[in-house]
């Protein structure tokens, strides 16, 4: 019954709602990507130029996380999170419809920026608000469904792009490069509009808070907004749950960013395979993620314990990548990228469920700040050093890591192994009392199949 009260959420009330605008909004996101990267190989003008030019988007939507992100949390605990999530979409609407009169990078790059600075105010809004939508029994459920509308949407956004350039044509001439992508951009920016209008429509409670931070908000210097950025990240650093969570899912992405950076050459340079087969790794990793987001999403209320599932997702994931790195065929590195994906889902359904469960309304939003702050960062990191590692490693180490990018997925692999085996370790009291339930329950089952069988024999 449980998954389908998890179905239902999607069908009708608030959470519908949000979770359409965010599907909407995301696919227009995928759709916005891809224009851009397209707009800026263009602008590079060929050859290597062109290679260069494509880091220029990649920089400046990952940039604007490691300076801004947790203001966005800061803004989301402080003003209206339904006012800020409006004003998000419609000012991206704006932005994106500008990128068609783009003509340099510089240009590029700013609109970007810009960009990705009201998606990062929007995000920690949008998780603040989640829980104050729906029941907590339906967090697993609906993280899940998060997840797949934040992800899922790219291979469809792939294809949408693909099919809107072939509209170009019909349309006018407004730029020597911005011509071809004017129906990607008029699509996203619709997206935006879309997921704005839905978002007004959405009854969102204001938060409740103590009577000192009440004061606080009305004070206008630039103390009392300092003063929130401080007490987010002293959140994060202060031992319990919330840290332990927060930094293990950033180091996981650390981790799991080498794979997305040397997928496609380890995938044609390693294992000697065509693009299909580096499209074959990518629809393994998206199945694998839907499956480990199914599995935990159908527990629902029963997702009690939910700091250990997330270290296993943790495991499940650093495994993937490091039996990965010793692949010696597409059909085996298929199979255990299948397994990196279920361990990812695992992991963020587990994650942000808990999240959700035990952090307050009044600082949710700088949490999920700091989150995403510190989850850009550690994917630029990984997208700068991935490459230059497996240089530097080339011929290091033995056997089959001798390869330096064998041995950059090895690395990584193992990095989020250590990361869930130091999480484990920490919640270790919890493991205790689950495994003390788990054997009360044995117990106690043995014990009426023997006195069931007792009356079954006659016996007194």
């Amino acid at each position: 019954m449980e998954n389908i009260r998890g179905r239902e959420l999607i069908r009708r009330g608030p959470f519908a709602k949000l979770w359409w605008a965010n599907s909407i909004s995301s696919l227009g996101d995928w759709v916005n990507i891809f224009a851009t990267l397209a707009l800026a190989a263009r602008i590079g003008g060929g050859g290597d130029a062109s290679t260069v030019a494509i880091i220029v988007p990649l920089v400046a939507r990952f940039l604007p996380g490691m300076v801004a992100g947790m203001l966005g949390g800061v803004v989301a605990d402080r003003w209206n999170r339904k006012v800020t999530m409006v004003v998000s979409d419609f000012g991206r609407a704006v932005l994106v419809g500008s990128l068609l009169f783009v003509s340099t990078l510089s240009q590029l790059f700013l609109i970007i920026v810009l960009v990705e600075l009201l998606g990062l105010f929007r995000q920690p809004a949008r998780e603040a608000v989640v829980p104050t939508l729906i029941a907590s029994r339906h967090l697993a459920a609906a993280n899940g469904l998060n997840l797949v509308s934040m992800y899922g949407t790219a291979p469809i956004g792939s294809a949408l792009f693909a099919l809107l350039t072939e509209f170009s044509e019909l349309l006018p001439e407004i730029s020597q490069f911005g011509a071809w992508v004017l129906p990607a951009f008029l699509f996203d920016m619709a997206t935006f509009v879309a997921s704005g209008l839905i978002t007004l429509t959405i009854p969102i409670k204001r938060t409740l808070l103590p009577e000192q931070r009440r004061m606080r908000l009305k004070a206008r210097s630039l103390a009392a907004p300092v003063r929130d950025l401080l007490e987010g990240w002293a959140l994060v650093g202060k031992k319990g749950p919330v840290r332990r969570l927060v930094w293990g899912m950033a180091v996981a992405l650390l981790g799991g960013g080498g794979l997305f950076v040397m997928g496609q050459p380890f995938s044609q340079q390693v294992l000697e395979a065509t693009e299909s087969g580096y499209g074959a790794l990518l629809t393994s990793l998206g199945l694998g993620v839907t499956i480990g987001m199914v599995l935990l999403a159908g527990l629902g209320k029963n997702l009690l314990h939910r700091e250990p599932i997330f270290c296993l997702g943790l495991w499940a994931a650093g495994a993937g990548i490091v039996f990965t790195s010793f692949s010696q065929s597409v059909i085996s590195a298929v199979g255990w990228v299948l397994l990196l994906g279920v361990g990812t889902g695992m992991a963020y359904v587990a994650g942000f469920t808990q999240l959700h469960s035990v952090v307050t309304d009044e600082i949710r939003g700088r949490t999920f700040g700091a989150l995403y702050t510190l989850g850009r960062m550690a994917l630029l990191v990984s997208l700068a050093v991935a490459g230059v590692g497996a240089v530097a490693l080339e011929g290091v180490l033995p056997g089959l890591l001798s390869d330096g990018i064998r041995a950059v997925l090895f690395i990584s692999g193992l990095a989020v192994l250590l990361t869930g085996l130091a999480t484990i370790w920490a919640v270790r009291s919890q493991l205790r009392v689950v495994f003390d339930r788990s054997m009360t329950a044995m117990r106690d089952t043995g014990q009426a199949l023997g006195t069931l069988r007792h009356r079954k024999s006659g016996k007194p």
